[in-house]
């Protein structure tokens, strides 16, 4: 069927869903953007002394959010970014609170109001906030200077530099309501869910004070719930916490799944003295996902699950993430049967995961402890501690969110690779933090990824076991045979193959999947404590690790860094599809569609409820002459197959047949006309292969071969008047600046090939 047309339609009905935030009331604070503008100097010289006295008009100006690294004149710098911008406090917030928040800035950063040092932050994924109240000016305009460094950097993942995310000023009252974690967990044996709700609340008087709570929780279908109250006293200059529980009957409740991501909105005000002081609003989900003997289940239905590795990187939008970037990939990770993964090596962006929560697709989130000699895995350490408190208390009420991850992939950095197993301060590092996981979560799965299972010196006591709930390990060769080694090691308990590949895909639309992979992906299906994998990876990203193309852009994925779809793309949604097989053929009298459920030790495999078939019959000049859509019922792993036949009343001579998710999201496609890739050509030029507006021009991404070193630009308003020429020897990626209203034309050659074609932006 028409696959890209459905997740475009999907795509605007989710819009509201992917980018809400809270519920606006005249109670909530106030916020005040600081995105935009900001003026950017990158300097690994200049000492602290001359930046808070330097003429920021002399230096750059570039966009928040935003990574320098996006921009020609910055791509390849490493270190010390310092962006500043002047902001005023509007006049209704004379007595208020005021802070300034940071949604993300790379890596390690420090904060100057007016002058003097604000604070610092390491970590460059999660938010941090300083109370300015006492320091910002209320009569005159205010001076912000960051410091951003992206000298610091885990993996084979772009450290993209910059402040990444949103930049905001906030006003409260003195006593305000910092958040509410929702925990909603249903018991199957009870019949009943438990409601926890842990408040915590700030009291930023000199005054003790008592507040009460109000709460009120509304359904799917907006049915709303018995309003709560709690009552609690906050000490003065302090922060408070308190829980409100409650039971709700499993049967009046709509469950959150991959399939059936509902809902629920908690929206609490607190009051003191009758005056209602802050508000805030909250998404959540009921839903159980635990870990059970050599199995996983959700709601309490054994499930088996693949998933996509997505590395948060494009080469025009850096790690920003728009809405727009995060729906599309999201959408096309779900088309091609995936459900749940280990997404990536950091915590991720909150609309990624608000877009999660509204279409179920579930994930396990980590913090940047990677590789062999991890410098941060170390035993207690307070920087991990506090990174997992971040992501955790950020993240604590989403729905998408089933898991907590400690690290990749850390090992031993000596040694041979058959010797490889995990230091005893590595190991004590994974426990630690599971401990402390704990002592904040207990709602939700604990893991650590791990490349050494499987190999001969792992046991208890070098490989964390006893206190994850699923084992995660990542395999690029020999899969089935590794697992099996693991699972001898470390017996009952599900393993998840949170990263499977072979070698990197290729970066040109014909590449595909080696023999070898389709093979392990087939065997793994055999073994019965695997509860799944996820590929490496949906995109290909770009990279400065070693065995990187010359592009910088490593070719992992079934989709490139412009999104363009590769041959792999099919091929994956095939083996990840719901059902093992779909056909559909057709002649003169008669139209058949089979459709070939899972077997119950397969990968995937769960309940199909929901789904429905759509067809569409088209005539010999390939016009559409009819399209209907069949119910499908329910559909368990290992039932038999599904046949329906019907006379071809239009004398049509082609069926395409798609297979649609309760989310009208397709999943699996048939045709009774084979399709063909077309040829890829072996081209003397450098290929464009994408053409799209920026805020103030235009992006070309273009194909890098190994003698490539310079790159010529021609481009104009018109194919007959290309009257403007640029030099670079940026690789893969490069920006020019262009009016916003006119049309635009581009070839281009390197120094060692011919002009390519030339090619139109299409709007």
């Amino acid at each position: 069927m028409r696959n890209f047309a459905s997740i475009a339609l999907f795509s605007l009905l989710f819009l509201s869903s992917c980018t809400d935030k809270t519920v606006k009331t005249s109670l909530e604070n106030e916020t005040l953007s600081l995105n935009g503008k900001w003026h950017f100097l990158a300097s690994n010289e200049e000492s602290e002394e001359n930046l808070l006295t330097a003429d920021y008009t002399k230096w750059d100006t570039l966009s928040v959010p935003g990574n320098w690294d996006v921009e020609n004149k910055y791509a390849h710098f490493k270190g010390k970014g310092y962006y500043q911008r002047n902001f005023s406090i509007p006049q209704n917030w004379q007595k208020k609170q005021i802070r300034i928040k940071f949604d993300a800035v790379y890596e390690t950063s420090k904060v100057w109001l007016n002058g003097k040092l604000l604070g610092a932050h390491e970590g460059g994924y999660t938010p941090f906030e300083f109370n300015i109240t006492d320091q910002v000016l209320t009569d005159k305009p205010n001076s912000i200077l960051v410091m951003a460094d992206n000298t610091f950097r885990r993996g084979a993942w772009w450290a993209w530099g910059g402040i990444s995310r949103n930049v905001s000023l906030l006003a409260h009252n003195d006593v305000r309501l910092v958040r509410q974690h929702i925990s909603a967990v249903p018991n199957f044996d009870k019949g009943m869910v438990a409601i926890a709700i842990s408040y915590t609340v700030e009291n930023n008087s000199g005054q003790e004070k008592n507040i009460t709570v109000n709460t009120k929780i509304s359904g799917p279908d907006n049915e709303a719930w018995a309003p709560k109250t709690l009552e609690l006293t906050t000490s003065k200059n302090g922060i408070t916490t308190k829980v409100l529980t409650f039971q709700k009957p499993l049967e009046e409740v709509k469950l959150w799944h991959f399939d059936r991501p509902n809902l629920y909105s908690l929206n609490s005000t607190i009051a003191s003295d009758s005056q209602e002081l802050d508000a805030v609003s909250d998404k959540f989900g009921i839903r159980k996902m635990e870990a059970i003997g050599e199995q996983l289940y959700l709601n309490n239905e054994a499930v088996r699950l693949n998933g996509f590795n997505r590395v948060h990187d494009h080469r025009f939008f850096g790690n920003t993430e728009p809405d727009e970037l995060i729906k599309n990939d999201i959408l096309n990770i779900k088309a091609l049967g995936g459900n749940f993964s280990r997404i990536m090596h950091a915590p991720v962006s909150k609309n990624l995961l608000q877009f999660c929560d509204s279409i179920g697709y579930m994930l396990i989130e980590e913090i940047p402890v990677w590789g062999r000699g991890a410098p941060n895995a170390i035993p207690n350490n307070p920087r991990t501690k506090k990174w997992l408190n971040e992501m955790i208390t950020r993240d604590y009420n989403h729905a998408s969110v089933v898991g907590w991850s400690m690290g990749n992939e850390i090992g031993n950095p000596d040694g041979e690779w058959e010797d490889m197993t995990m230091t005893p301060d590595q190991y004590n590092y994974v426990n630690d933090m599971l401990d402390h996981v704990a002592s904040i979560d207990s709602t939700r799965l604990k893991t650590v990824v791990s490349f050494t299972s499987h190999l001969p010196l792992a046991k208890p006591g070098n490989e964390p076991y006893e206190k994850l709930d699923l084992l995660c390990m990542n395999s690029y060769g020999e899969t089935y045979e590794k697992v099996g080694k693991a699972h001898a090691r470390f017996p009952g308990k599900p393993i998840f193959i949170s990263e499977i590949g072979d070698k990197q895909i290729g970066l040109t639309s014909d590449a595909e999947f080696s023999d070898r992979l389709i093979e392990q992906l087939d065997k793994i299906r055999t073994l019965p404590y695997v509860v799944g994998s996820s590929l490496w990876t949906y995109n290909d990203y770009r990279s400065d690790y070693k065995a990187t193309p010359p592009s910088e852009n490593r070719a992992w994925g079934v989709v490139d860094v412009w999104r363009n779809r590769k041959k792999a793309y099919k091929q994956i949604q095939d083996i990840y599809a719901p059902v093992q097989g779909l056909e559909a053929t057709i002649n003169k009298d008669e139209i058949a569609i089979s459709l070939l459920p899972r077997n119950k030790q397969d990968i995937p495999a769960y309940i199909m409820n929901g789904y429905t078939l759509a067809y569409e019959l088209f005539n010999d000049k390939g016009e559409s002459v009819s399209k209907e859509r069949i119910e499908l019922p329910i559909i368990k792993p290992g039932d038999d197959a599904l046949k329906f036949n019907f006379k071809n009343n239009p004398n049509a001579t082609q069926i395409d047949v798609g297979l649609w998710s309760p989310l009208e999201i397709e999943v699996k496609t048939a045709s009774s006309k084979k399709g063909s890739n077309p040829p890829v050509e072996n081209s003397n030029f450098p290929v464009i292969e994408f053409l799209g507006r920026t805020h103030d021009g235009v992006g070309i991404g273009y194909t890098v071969s190994e003698k490539d070193s310079i790159f010529t630009f021609k481009y104009g308003k018109s194919p007959e008047n290309l009257t403007e020429e640029t030099t670079t020897n940026l690789k893969g990626a490069f920006k020019i600046q262009w009016s916003q209203t006119e049309p635009f034309f581009i070839k281009l050659k390197s120094d060692v090939t011919d002009w390519s074609p030339t090619k139109q932006l299409q709007e």
